[in-house]
């Protein structure tokens, strides 16, 4: 957890990437703030953060202890069988887009993308992929064949969005969206297909269509994330 980057909100702005020392220091400052990182489904409160971190840290030490263990593994909604740790790792290095790729094991209560998995990302090299993953804050108005639906945005990339508060949205649905954001110059206009929904209202959107205006604003705004994170 230790080479995590962070992100805050503060009155609706997003800053970041910090170490967890850094956000140490930051709460200590303001401890009003919002925590937000790789994996979590909202951004959550300095308290719940470091409740979070310390679920994670003895899930980790679990999962040394059970290296043999086998892992379930989804593409495009169809189960592969069972894998041992380094026959999925191979397998996942033979994919070109992670997309649409859910994993399971022993102690999960529900499937994962693999952006949710810290040590499978690192070992993926995820973190380096072609479309990076960011925060961001702002409400997303959704229109599909079975009625219109609204929702709030985690997480943005070139290649699609992390919403919350999605309940009912399943695997394959289609929607036209629009995202307004505070942090971005002008909304988002696209078209999304629902890759990953899970148990807790969060859900995975790829972009089916990008309007060229829409593209640039998210290009400008997770450059912004990638340049500081070559500082950090």
């Amino acid at each position: 957890m230790n080479d995590v980057k962070w992100f805050l909100m503060n009155d609706g702005k997003v800053s970041g990437p910090y170490s967890k020392d850094d956000v140490d220091l930051q709460v200590k400052i303001g401890p009003a703030v919002l925590i937000w990182g790789r994996g979590q489904a909202d951004w959550v409160a300095p308290d719940r953060w470091n409740q979070l971190l310390k679920e994670t840290d003895s899930s980790a030490r679990r999962g040394k202890s059970n290296s043999d263990r086998f892992w379930k593994i989804k593409v495009s909604g169809q189960e592969l069988k069972p894998m041992t740790h380094d026959g999925m790792i191979e397998f996942l290095k033979t994919q070109k887009d992670y997309n649409g790729i859910l994993l399971w094991t022993d102690g999960y209560t529900d499937w994962k993308e693999i952006f949710q998995i810290h040590k499978i990302m690192d070992e993926l090299g995820v973190s380096r992929r072609q479309h990076p993953r960011v925060p961001i804050m702002g409400n997303l108005q959704c229109e599909g064949a079975t009625g219109n639906l609204q929702a709030r945005v985690l997480s943005i990339s070139e290649g699609g969005l992390g919403i919350t508060d999605a309940p009912n949205v399943k695997i394959g649905e289609k929607f036209k969206i629009t995202l307004k954001s505070p942090n971005l110059y002008s909304p988002i206009q696209a078209t999304a297909e629902v890759v990953y929904v899970g148990s807790d209202s969060y859900a995975g959107l790829k972009f089916s269509s990008l309007q060229s205006e829409s593209k640039s604003a998210i290009i400008e705004y997770v450059k912004k994330f990638t340049d500081l994170k070559t500082q950090t």
